[in-house]
């Protein structure tokens, strides 16, 4: 395992500890959404899970009570709608996103970890389908450039996870950043994992 605390204090800002290139597939988006979701539970969702679950029994008993009540039936069948729709709250977010992410374009990104602050870049590439006309090449220049985003140790709020596939970097419990174990080597998966893990575990 590398001495991260020796690397802090001689590796120059401008090396980094590690740097890869990757892209994601649906199915590694989806994993990744999946852990970040078990991982940053709202408590919202559960607390709605178990209003409509007791709610239901509350309901249920009410219907065993007077089992003539119309009213009685139609709230249970209100509270196990709205219990199976906030079970399946996080699954149909997830294939929300997924159907979305289907029309965008591919996107192909690289990665820099350095002892302070972690760069990701982000090139978006054309459809299989879609012609390129360049009208005005300084513009069409800009449209290609790489996108980049700089995350630094200790102001940004960061987190670190991981599961099957992928090493996960959560900015602010909100954004996911999935890094797939297939596109790093055995050495860079090491790496990654135990100086994020020492940053931010």
């Amino acid at each position: 395992m590398p001495d991260f605390e020796e690397l802090n204090n001689t590796q120059e800002d401008s090396q980094p500890i590690v740097s890869f290139s990757y892209d994601n597939t649906l199915d590694e988006i989806d994993g990744a959404m999946k852990s970040f979701q078990q991982k940053y539970a709202s408590k919202r969702g559960l607390f709605s899970i178990i209003a409509y679950a007791l709610l239901s029994c509350a309901v249920i008993v009410a219907i065993l009570i007077n089992p003539t009540s119309f009213f009685a039936y139609a709230a249970l069948l209100f509270c196990i709608f709205g219990l199976v729709y906030s079970i399946t709250d996080k699954k149909r977010a997830r294939r929300k996103t997924i159907e979305a992410l289907k029309d965008m374009n591919p996107e192909e990104y690289t990665a820099a970890i350095y002892p302070d602050r972690v760069e990701l870049e982000t090139i978006i590439k054309p459809k299989e389908n879609e012609v390129n006309l360049k009208i005005d090449e300084e513009e069409d220049e800009n449209i290609i450039s790489p996108l980049k985003s700089v995350f630094r140790f200790g102001d940004d709020l960061l987190n670190f996870t991981e599961n099957d596939e992928s090493l996960l970097l959560v900015f602010n419990r909100s954004q996911i950043y999935c890094f797939p174990k297939r596109c790093l080597t055995a050495e860079q998966e090491e790496t990654v994992r135990d100086f994020l893990t020492e940053k931010l575990g």
